[in-house]
């Protein structure tokens, strides 16, 4: 759980702070337009929500076949293991996912709210 956490963390924050660094001079052009925080904080954060739940989808018709894989691969002939898999697999990852996803978020809001357009619309690209 304390992996999961970790790289949830790790991969979304990555995920975002590439997203907004490269798209400095176009959020603070939203934001001279007269753009609300909230509206431009999920003008970008609506694409980092896309890919949370195709990566949540497709973890779990990936995930369910890796796990298939392994257990009919690696025990050993003495032993059987219970190849099925409870909801509590699925649900708690989507529901740490889902935090992780609104707590960044929000961190991201308000990064955004600090934004210097004035600086970031004279930078030279």
């Amino acid at each position: 759980m304390l992996l999961l956490t970790l790289l949830a963390i790790v991969i979304l924050y990555n995920l975002t702070n590439i997203n907004v660094s490269e798209r400095i001079r176009e959020l603070s052009t939203i934001k001279v337009l007269g753009f609300y925080n909230k509206e431009v904080t999920m003008y970008i954060y609506r694409e980092t929500i896309l890919l949370t739940i195709i990566g949540i989808l497709a973890g779990f018709g990936l995930g369910d076949a890796l796990y298939q894989y392994i257990i009919a691969v690696v025990p050993p002939d003495e032993v059987m293991f219970n190849p099925a898999l409870g909801a509590k697999a699925f649900v708690i990852p989507v529901i740490v996912i889902a935090i992780i996803t609104l707590a960044l978020g929000l961190m991201m809001n308000r990064k955004l709210k600090n934004v210097d357009m004035l600086e970031a619309l004279k930078s030279v690209e």
